[in-house]
């Protein structure tokens, strides 16, 4: 179509080219062209008119009136149009067909926008995986995202033009929710619910439908944009946590774990069934209410409070109370408590579980009552033990002591077999007594063994030596076979070895009548510091059945009622034999045919030695001089006793003053002077432990006290050395024992005064001993060189230490200090400062500024100085 002039000019100045390839602007701009060209034909015969005559001017009058008319059904087949395609009230004040273009012209900018914005809107939705539509007015999709079609099974074809509830509703479908977002769909409103969606195929699922309008400059929406979610996997995981809560919900109600939750200030907020049935209380009556106050009472209450205040600090615990139900009875609880946070993580109070252990608790205190009843009786039997070894060791001192006095006297023939006779059978008792001693001991587990150098060839030469005379009265053969490979010298306990051997020796000669008894002894294996050395007792005697050989090492256990007539016995010999060599590390078994002999084979390992491990012994008094014109106090209430220590001492020409209990001889030191105390331990009025306690602390801190006890019970040495005492000689004594302890307390005692520490060594106490090391250390002596270079590097330090501390009156310091090296000195075997150094540490504190303490120092510094020059 060929367009005027004019107005080709003005649409090419306001409306873009592709504008003219729509039909209904077409239609406008053929309407407006005919306008133009029907105004130019006006014009123009106006022009004319001046040049025509009236009638010609009446023709064209009248064609104009056409074309006018004409005109203006063009212009309003044009608002026709305008109202079709436009929004809005028209204006048609002044030129109508300007107002047009104008309102035309406004019209196509907001839909170019609108058209802008829809298609960035369109390319989002279409890289967003969920589904997204958007509806016009009315709700009729007008366009989806392949994110939708994947989600539904609905191509953009087959959902345009259809409402989303058309599409999604189904039977499971809430109506309601379906309402609700109809309802704010037509109000312009947004919406976001969730619903049971369907997909074309039938299936469901769960969605989160998310409705915004798109409105217009003038606030009207025009269109919706909509986002699907599938949420079904989502709804599926919260449907499990609700079962699951719900599930934990009734556990925590109904188990028999009683769980309180309470607040920050120990409020009530929560319990369980389990708890309510625990205290007594119904769930109404506790909740609002506190905790503390309702069921702890009286001592519990501090430790609850202080268990609140680490909760606070967001400490969790397990603790035991003490509580009282509602009936007011007493029970008890075992709580595990932990703070309590809100989603927030913010601390809001906290949460307990309760088990009730009274019966526990009860069947606890009934098993440590019946544990301390235990104890009472091992100690009842101890202290038994003790008095029973007391007071047999007290006669028996007297016997076996005066016989042997008598020994030394001259006697007929007649007078040595009684004698010998009585000797014997003292010693026989005496063996029974450590027999049962022996028993207790291990039972109790307070035999210790001895870990020292000994010879075994030696070991086993003098058991067989011993036994040798008993074996010749009844004509039996007793030899040794001692194999080669053998270590000269072994670590162990020789004593309780002897007693093992002797006790197999002894039965042996005693259950056989004829034939021989061989004692061999060879090596079994070896291996760097170790050797494991058998010895075999075997006999000829009269054997035991089967049966009774392996009963043979049970307590009391004796093979016939007529063996224990004929041959005597305890019955505790093989029992205490089988337990000394299991504590040694080894085994004892038994062969035996009746009627033709046993064999008992010993199999024990042993640390390897040197002869720098055998024990010196200086037990022999070379000069009996030593004791001459020493005076004496002798503390004993057993005038036998008294007696036997008078007559063995009598000879070395010493002055005897008697005290019979400790009181007696607390007086006799407060009035006079001696050289040494022999004290016995169990007196009537005064015991010697706490006669010697008042001695050491009032009287004389230097004065040598030797105790003399029948109780062989072990700790009775400690005892005494805790107490004070120097040192132990156990009834019945032997004379040689007895003098030899002595000796070397008079001698160390004068040696210590005088500073003359190096003569006559060999009647004095060692400065140091280094058996308990050895004893710690199992006989290693890498050990017991790296403790004596730790004490000869640390100790010396220690001691300068404690001397500059008194120079600068820091007794906390000396207290410490001597408290941190008193076990070394006591693992060094430094008797003498064994009370020095515990002193120092008690009058540090007690009496600080006392002269005593400045001697204690000085006496420490220079035996330790003595000890680290002898050690080397």
């Amino acid at each position: 179509m060929k367009l005027n002039k004019l107005l080709d000019r003005q649409l090419r100045k306001f409306f873009p080219e592709e504008k003219y390839n729509e039909e209904t602007f077409k239609q406008f701009i053929e309407a407006v062209n005919d306008s133009y060209n029907a105004y130019e034909r006006d014009h123009e015969l106006a022009n004319r008119a001046f040049r025509i005559s009236e009638n010609e001017y009446m023709q064209i009058n009248e064609q104009l009136t056409g074309e006018i008319e004409l005109k203006k059904a063009s212009i309003d087949k044009l608002k026709e149009v305008i109202t079709e395609i436009g929004e809005g009230s028209f204006n048609e004040e002044g030129d109508e067909l300007l107002g047009i273009a104008t309102y035309l012209k406004l019209q196509i900018g907001k839909r170019k926008k609108a058209e802008e914005d829809l298609r960035r809107l369109s390319m989002v939705a279409s890289l967003n995986s969920n589904g997204v539509l958007f509806t016009d007015a009315t709700g009729n999709i007008t366009w989806v995202n392949d994110g939708f079609s994947e989600l539904t099974g609905y191509t953009s074809r087959e959902a345009n033009g259809r409402t989303p509830v058309e599409i999604l509703h189904g039977e499971k479908t809430d109506r309601g929710t379906v309402q609700e977002m109809v309802d704010l769909f037509f109000k312009g409103k947004s919406f976001d619910v969730e619903l049971v969606c369907y997909k074309k195929d039938g299936s469901s699922f769960w969605g989160r439908a998310a409705g915004q309008p798109v409105f217009d400059e003038d606030g009207k929406a025009v269109q919706f944009f909509a986002v699907i979610e599938d949420i079904t996997s989502e709804k599926m995981a919260q449907e499990r946590l609700k079962v699951n809560e719900e599930k934990y919900r009734n556990i925590i109600a109904n188990m028999n774990l009683g769980l309180l939750e309470i607040d920050l200030n120990e409020t009530i907020q929560y319990a369980n069934n389990s708890f309510c049935e625990m205290s007594g209380f119904d769930l109404d009556e506790i909740i609002g209410r506190k905790a503390a106050g309702l069921f702890i009472k009286g001592e519990s209450i501090e430790r609850a409070e202080t268990k609140n205040d680490l909760r606070k600090k967001r400490y969790s615990d397990v603790y035991e109370i003490a509580v009282k139900n509602k009936r007011g009875e007493l029970k008890w609880w075992l709580i595990s408590t932990a703070p309590r946070y809100n989603d927030h993580g913010n601390l809001v109070g906290s949460i307990g579980i309760h088990l009730d252990i009274t019966d526990q608790k009860k069947l606890e205190i009934d098993l440590s009552e019946a544990r301390e009843a235990a104890e009472q009786s091992a100690k009842a039997k101890e202290l038994f033990l003790a008095n029973m070894s007391h007071e047999i060791r007290t006669p028996m001192n007297a016997i076996l002591g005066m016989g042997r006095q008598l020994q030394k006297t001259e006697l007929n023939e007649n007078q040595h077999f009684f004698l010998d006779t009585i000797n014997k059978a003292a010693e026989h008792l005496l063996v029974v007594i450590n027999d049962i001693l022996d028993i207790s001991k291990i039972e109790a587990g307070k035999l210790n063994l001895e870990s020292i150098g000994f010879r075994p060839e030696q070991a086993i030469s003098h058991c067989v030596q011993v036994m040798s005379h008993k074996a010749e009265e009844k004509g039996l053969r007793l030899h040794k076979e001692i194999s080669e490979g053998i270590s000269p010298v072994l670590i162990g306990d020789p004593y309780r070895l002897n007693q093992v051997l002797l006790n197999l020796i002894s039965n042996a000669v005693k259950f056989t009548e004829k034939g021989s008894i061989t004692v061999s002894c060879y090596l079994l294996r070896s291996s760097q510091n170790r050797q494991t050395i058998c010895m075999e007792v075997k006999d000829t005697g009269i054997g035991m059945d089967e049966e009774f050989s392996s009963r043979l090492f049970q307590k009391f256990t004796q093979e016939e009622k007529s063996t224990a007539r004929k041959y005597g016995g305890t019955g505790l010999g093989m029992s205490i034999s089988k337990q000394l060599v299991e504590l040694m590390g080894g085994t004892i078994n038994v062969k035996s045919k009746k009627g033709v002999g046993t064999e008992i084979l010993l199999t024990i390992p042993f640390v390897t030695g040197s002869k720098a491990d055998l024990p010196e012994d200086n037990r022999e008094v070379s000069d009996s001089a030593v004791l001459k014109d020493k005076k004496i106090l002798l503390v004993e209430d057993n005038v036998m006793n008294r007696l036997v220590a008078k007559t063995v001492l009598k000879q070395y020409e010493v002055i005897i003053t008697e005290a019979v209990n400790g009181e007696e001889a607390v007086n006799a030191l407060r009035q006079s002077s001696y050289d040494i105390v022999l004290m016995d331990v169990q007196m009537p009025v005064m015991d010697g432990l706490e006669a010697t306690r008042i001695i050491r602390k009032d009287i004389n801190e230097d004065i040598p006290i030797i105790a003399l006890t029948a109780n062989a019970i072990k700790g009775e040495s400690d005892r005494c050395i805790e107490a004070g005492m120097n040192d132990f000689v156990s009834k019945p004594f032997e004379e040689k024992d007895l003098v030899y302890a002595m000796a070397k307390w008079i001698n160390y005692t004068h040696d210590l005064k005088t500073g003359n520490m190096n003569n006559n060594t060999e009647k004095k106490q060692p400065l140091y001993d280094l058996s308990k090391l050895e004893k710690i250390g199992n006989g290693d002596k890498v050990f017991v060189s790296e403790m004596v270079k730790l004490f000869k590097d640390q100790v010396p330090a220690d001691v300068n230490q404690i001397k500059a501390a008194y120079s600068r009156n820091d007794f906390t310091a000396i207290n410490a200090i001597a408290h941190r090296i008193k076990p070394a000195i006591d693992n060094m075997g430094i008797v003498s400062l064994h009370q020095e150094i515990r002193k120092i540490e008690a009058v540090a504190l007690q009496e600080p500024h006392s002269p005593e303490l400045a001697e204690l120092i000085k006496e420490l510094d220079a035996v330790i100085s003595l000890v680290v020059e002898e050690l080397g």
